[in-house]
C-alpha cells in the first residue's frame, strides 16, 4: 500500500511538471520566427502577428514583425504600402529599396547597415534584408521599422511590445523665434595695484579701461546683449576672478583688452587665443578661432597698425580656464612712442570698433538680427 502511494505521488508530480512545462514551450515557440537569408536559417524572438497602422490593427501573421539586433523589423511592403501612410515604394531587383514620403527619401541596400536618408549616409543598428519567412514561404524586404518610419517623417512607437506606425500630423505653424541675449564678459586687463605695462608716461591699466568703457557705452544701450565687466574702475580682480566670472554666468564669449610692450621699435596689433582649446571651448557654431579672427580684424582696422596676426598662447589663464570662446586683444605697443600717442588718441574708437565687430559677428552666426 505504501509503495502504491509513493508511485501515485511520483506520477502526479511528473504530470504537474509536464503540465507546467508544455505551455511555456508553446509560448516560446509562438514568439519566435525563422527567416531564411542567403540559404541560412536563423531564429528570432518577439514575433508579433499584427501592427497598428494609423490606429487600426493590421494582421500580418504570415509575415510577422520580430526583434533583430536591438530593434523591431518587419515586412516593408506589407506595412509601408498600407493605404493612408502615403509611402511610395520602389524595389530594384531586390538589391535596393527606395521609399519616399513627406518629401523624404530612404534608399536601402540588401544586407547593408548603411542607408541614404535624403541623400545623406546613415548607419543603422541592423541591415535591411530581402529574405524568406520559412513558415509561409513568402519573401519580403525586412527593414528596421523605427529607423525607416522616422526617416520618412512618420510617427512611430512601441507600446506593450506592439508596434504603432502612423502618418505624422501636419506640423503646427512655428512660433516666432525668440533668441536669447548674447552673454559677453568684457575684461579690461590689469587695474588697481597692477598697472600692467608702462611706457612713454602711460599705464596699460588706464588705456584698457578707457577702451572697455567706450565699448560699454554701446553695449549698455543694446538689448540684444547681456554684458558683464570684470572691472569698470581702477580695481584689480585677480586672473581667477576674471575667468570664474565668465564661467559662472555661462558667457557666450570672453574678450580681454590689453596693450602690448616690448622694444621701442616694436609695432602692431595682435590677438591671442588658445588653439589647443579651440574645440573644447566651442559653443554652438562659435569657436575661439572664429571669435579671435573677427575681433582681430576689427582691431587692426581701428588702429591702422601693422597686422601681427593671431598668436597661440595656451598658458594664459584667461584663455586656459574659460569654458567658452575667448580671445585677448593687444591693440598696440605702449613701448613705441609713436604708437602710444596714436593709441591714446583712438581709445574711444577702439571701444566702438570692438562693439561693432561683435555685433557683426553675432549677426553672421544667427545669434542676433
Amino acid at each position: 500500500m505504501k509503495e502504491l502511494r509513493k508511485m501515485i505521488v511520483v506520477l502526479l508530480a511528473v504530470l504537474m511538471i509536464g503540465g507546467l512545462c508544455i505551455p511555456q514551450t508553446e509560448a516560446e515557440a509562438a514568439s519566435t520566427v525563422k527567416i531564411v537569408y542567403k540559404n541560412k536559417t536563423k531564429k528570432y524572438s518577439r514575433k508579433k502577428n499584427s501592427v497598428y497602422i494609423n490606429g487600426k490593427k493590421k494582421g500580418i501573421s504570415k509575415v510577422p514583425t520580430f526583434y533583430k539586433e536591438g530593434c523591431y523589423v518587419g515586412p516593408a511592403s506589407t506595412i509601408f504600402k498600407t493605404k493612408g501612410l502615403g509611402v511610395t515604394y520602389k524595389d530594384k531587383s531586390h538589391k535596393t529599396l527606395t521609399l519616399t514620403c513627406n518629401n523624404h527619401q530612404v534608399v536601402m541596400t540588401n544586407g547593408k547597415v548603411n542607408a541614404l536618408v535624403d541623400g545623406k549616409e546613415v548607419v543603422w543598428d541592423t541591415a535591411p534584408i530581402y529574405a524568406k519567412y520559412k513558415s509561409s514561404g513568402q519573401k519580403r524586404w525586412i527593414v528596421p521599422l523605427k529607423d525607416v518610419s522616422l526617416a520618412l517623417g512618420l510617427g512611430y512607437k512601441v507600446a506593450k511590445n506592439v508596434v504603432w506606425i502612423a502618418k505624422a500630423p501636419e506640423p503646427a505653424p512655428a512660433a516666432p523665434a525668440t533668441k536669447s541675449k548674447v552673454v559677453v564678459v568684457l575684461d579690461a586687463g590689469h587695474g588697481g595695484s597692477d598697472s600692467g605695462a608702462k611706457g612713454n608716461g602711460n599705464y596699460e591699466k588706464t588705456m584698457t579701461l578707457k577702451i572697455l568703457l567706450a565699448a560699454k557705452a554701446y553695449f549698455d544701450k543694446d538689448p540684444r546683449f547681456q554684458v558683464y565687466y570684470t572691472r569698470t574702475g581702477d580695481t584689480y580682480p585677480s586672473l581667477e576672478d576674471r575667468y570664474k566670472l565668465a564661467n559662472k554666468v555661462n558667457a557666450d564669449v570672453f574678450i580681454s583688452i590689453h596693450i602690448n610692450s616690448f622694444k621701442a621699435t616694436s609695432t602692431g596689433t595682435e590677438t591671442l587665443l588658445s588653439r589647443d582649446r579651440n574645440e573644447k571651448t566651442r559653443k554652438g557654431n562659435i569657436s575661439s578661432a572664429d571669435l579671435a579672427l573677427v575681433m582681430h580684424k576689427g582691431a587692426v582696422a581701428s588702429t591702422g597698425f601693422m597686422d601681427r596676426g593671431l598668436v597661440n598662447r595656451p598658458n594664459l589663464k584667461v584663455l586656459k580656464f574659460t569654458n567658452m570662446p575667448a580671445c585677448l586683444i593687444e591693440y598696440g605697443f605702449i613701448s613705441n612712442r609713436t604708437e602710444c600717442i596714436k593709441m591714446n588718441a583712438g581709445l574711444n574708437k577702439y571701444g566702438k570698433s570692438l562693439y561693432d565687430s561683435l555685433v557683426a559677428f553675432m549677426k553672421s552666426k544667427g545669434r542676433i538680427s
